[in-house]
């Protein structure tokens, strides 16, 4: 059997704070490695925000080299504010990894609880205990934006092939 081993990206975007996490996966078990959040400054004005954005992801991924990016698709808001700032981050961000060749995998919200919960209308506190329990021999500590990254590439590993996590 082939030793396949891929480098995945999960994302959650955000133009205020985007979480990330990147994992090895290997035959049928898939390992945390880094994981973090990309803070853009709140004094700066939008369009430096989202350059911003874009530079520290770019280190991101010249610096784990993933083979594949799994993000969360946008789903309704009530502030249509947020909700426009959201989505042209989520525009930088896709453009980032699509100048990189990096293979996009978009999953919503609902296959997301699905994935890591077994309920399509899960909390976010569900879902963060279900990632916490996974991931308890991660040594680093976990922030939110990062879980919910882990949240989006555990989804993919798990819609693909049922695999076996291990920290």
């Amino acid at each position: 059997m082939k030793n396949e081993i891929s480098t995945i990206l999960g994302l959650d975007p955000g133009y205020d704070r985007l979480g990330w996490a990147i994992g090895i996966i290997e035959n049928d078990q898939w390992k945390i490695i880094k994981l973090g959040c990309i803070q853009t400054n709140r004094e700066d004005e939008l369009f430096s925000r989202y350059k911003d954005l874009s530079d520290q992801l770019k280190v991101v991924i010249a610096n784990n080299h993933p083979t594949l990016a799994s993000i969360e698709s946008l789903f309704f808001f009530k502030n249509k504010k947020t909700a426009l700032k959201v989505s042209e981050s989520r525009g930088v961000v896709l453009g980032v990894l699509l100048d990189n060749k990096i293979p996009i995998y978009e999953y919503t919200p609902l296959q997301i609880k699905q994935a890591v919960t077994g309920y399509g209308k899960a909390d976010k506190k569900a879902v963060e205990k279900m990632v916490r329990m996974e991931f308890k021999n991660f040594k680093a500590k976990i922030i939110d934006d990062a879980i919910d990254a882990l949240a989006v590439a555990m989804t993919h590993v798990i819609r693909n092939k049922n695999r076996k996590f291990y920290a």
